[in-house]
């Protein structure tokens, strides 16, 4: 019913009839499906809302944000979740489902995804440096939420943070209790 970056980790909806299919679509095209990631971002940031136009090209062959009024309207929440040093926990609650738009909204805001390669720079710019070692964009669809199309019945799952994003976290928190207290942090 919808998809995920290729990297991306977490949940997904698919539809096993055509009158389901049917059902979820109305629900995915009225944003009535509730879906949060966990992302973890370069650089501080604290709770914003983020709001733009996207479109296929933004000028420089990549999607973006374009002027208002012209393509898709997105919406992203993000509630700062943990600071880790020069690295940000966030929580991203979509109000709209557009194509890349956590990784563009994040990167447009100056705080692109450990291990983003693409939405990782300004319009014509250089790509922002990456001190994290991710391999991948650390992105997970980590909660989802629909109504059932069959019984009606509010429906929620939660998917953990997978061992890749947890063992990078667990990296960045103890670099940083290194650089605090070195004197208490196992070598």
């Amino acid at each position: 019913m919808h998809r995920l970056d290729k990297e991306t980790s977490g949940l997904l909806v698919f539809a096993l009839t055509p009158v389901a299919e049917r059902v979820l679509g109305k629900q995915f095209r009225a944003h009535a499906v509730t879906r949060s990631y966990l992302a973890l971002v370069r650089g501080q940031t604290g709770d914003k809302r983020i709001e733009s136009d996207l479109v296929r090209d933004r000028g420089d062959g990549r999607r973006g944000s374009g002027p208002a009024g012209e393509g898709q309207h997105a919406v992203t929440h993000v509630r700062a979740l943990e600071q880790i040093g020069d690295f940000t926990l966030v929580e991203c609650r979509l109000e709209t489902g557009r194509t890349h738009q956590v990784r563009i909204h994040l990167g447009e805001q100056g705080i692109p995804l450990c291990g983003e390669r693409i939405y990782d720079r300004p319009l014509r710019g250089k790509p922002s440096a990456d001190d994290s070692g991710a391999k991948r964009p650390m992105l997970h669809a980590a909660s989802l939420a629909i109504v059932h199309p069959a019984s009606g019945r509010p429906m929620e799952w939660e998917s953990p943070a997978p061992d890749d994003m947890y063992q990078l976290l667990r990296k960045l928190r103890k670099a940083v209790a290194k650089r605090l207290e070195p004197w208490r942090v196992d070598q």
